[in-house]
């Protein structure tokens, strides 16, 4: 049960800063472990189809950036240790470093190509999460 737990909080980490543009749950269903998933993103920012187009290539490098830590952290949680031991894996923090600059690589990437208000959307909901993730008293 704790190996799930910690699963559901490697994943939370992951995920957050995506969660809103639809990201999250399992990986699967056209998400990996970022949660990045083009068909719900293009339904909150209303993308074109030439939008979608970028927005999939740019879902696939996000992808390959990320493919090898998340190979690693999914061995790390099929070994059924607890949160605090994962983190006390070697590589553990560069590991979440490079999800987060991959990530952001991203949210960077896709702001490029959107418009008007669909920038002011996507700000909005940056500003939002950015929220939520900060602890209380911050």
């Amino acid at each position: 049960m704790k190996s799930r737990f910690a699963l559901l909080a490697i994943v939370c980490v992951a995920a957050a800063p995506l969660a809103a543009q639809g990201g999250g749950g399992a990986p699967g269903g056209g998400r990996g472990m970022g949660g990045i998933n083009v068909e719900q993103m293009s339904t909150m920012y209303t993308l074109t189809p030439e939008q979608v187009a970028k927005a999939n290539d740019l879902k696939k490098a996000y992808d390959t950036k990320t493919a090898g830590v998340t190979a690693w952290m999914t061995k790390l949680r099929e070994g059924g240790g607890d949160m605090q031991s994962m983190r006390d894996t070697p590589g553990f923090a560069d590991s979440m470093k490079k999800n987060t600059d991959a990530r952001d690589s991203f949210n960077a990437e896709f702001k490029k190509i959107l418009t008007g208000a669909q920038v002011t959307k996507f700000d909005s909901v940056q500003a939002a999460r950015a929220a939520r993730q900060r602890p209380a008293g911050m």
